[in-house]
């Protein structure tokens, strides 16, 4: 891990707190902005916090990519978020002053650092920084909260389907291709999150390929049908007759074991 002073960068315009960053303002009033002096670069492996660790600090993705986990009663480690440029880590421990989570990075991958008097700061002397604070929170939540409904509630093209739906409008949301998937995250940790065993995350992968749905190389993932992705995603597997729907789903995982996919490993 490095740590250089921060300058503003593309990421800035899309940050959570981009309004109130010093980086970002013309104020001249200390108390309505973030004190950003320092971003931080870490690479693949590297952990920003773990569960139980002191809460003191508030951190935005700059750069690359990570992923969230917690460990389950069986000491198994279970995924529930991933982070890109412009997110906000580390409200998990505003609760009980202790992170509840365990973040690690992707991929190489640079966060600004906001400690937490200044977080505090924030808060109590800028309506606009609280409320953008509050909305990034209240938006996590509901996030994590219907992708623990989709779990339940969807099959597993669903889920699968959208998963890269989702990513394709977070770049968006960026400025970026919505169409050009790169996957920082392996197949393991998509199985993981979804809450599929990753062979189906494989054979679904080859089987919305073959539909035209996508174009799977390695981890470039190019979204060529969205509308019919959509389409997937909407669909009511409890509205289906007879058993429709498994019946679909069961000829995509056949016919991706009849026909694999070659050059797909991730």
């Amino acid at each position: 891990m490095s740590t250089s002073h921060c300058k503003s960068s593309p990421t800035c315009e899309y940050c959570a707190l981009s309004r109130n960053c010093t980086e970002n303002i013309n104020s001249t009033s200390a108390m309505q902005k973030v004190q950003v002096l320092t971003h931080k670069i870490y690479h693949k492996g590297d952990t920003l916090f773990c569960a139980g660790n002191a809460f003191n600090a508030l951190y935005i993705m700059r750069s690359g990519s990570a992923k969230a986990s917690t460990m389950t009663f069986e000491a198994d480690e279970q995924i529930v978020d991933f982070y890109f440029p412009g997110d906000l880590l580390g409200t998990d421990g505003f609760a009980h002053k202790l992170h509840a989570h365990n973040v690690t990075f992707l991929e190489t991958s640079s966060v600004c650092y906001i400690s937490l008097n200044a977080v505090n700061a924030l808060v109590a002397h800028s309506e606009v920084g609280r409320q953008q604070l509050l909305s990034t929170m209240s938006l996590n939540t509901l996030n994590q909260q219907q992708q623990l409904m989709n779990v339940h509630s969807m099959t597993s093209i669903q889920r699968l389907t959208r998963f890269l739906l989702d990513l394709s409008l977070k770049l968006a949301k960026r400025g970026l291709s919505s169409q050009q998937l790169t996957l920082s995250m392996t197949r393991i940790d998509i199985a993981n999150y979804l809450g599929m065993a990753i062979e189906t995350v494989s054979r679904l992968l080859t089987s919305m390929q073959q539909q035209g749905l996508i174009h799977v190389q390695r981890r470039q993932i190019t979204l060529l049908n969205m509308p019919e992705m959509n389409k997937i995603c909407l669909s009511d597997p409890f509205s289906q007759t007879a058993g429709e729907y498994d019946v679909m789903q069961h000829a995509m995982l056949r016919s991706a074991t009849e026909y694999p996919l070659s050059g797909t490993n991730m």
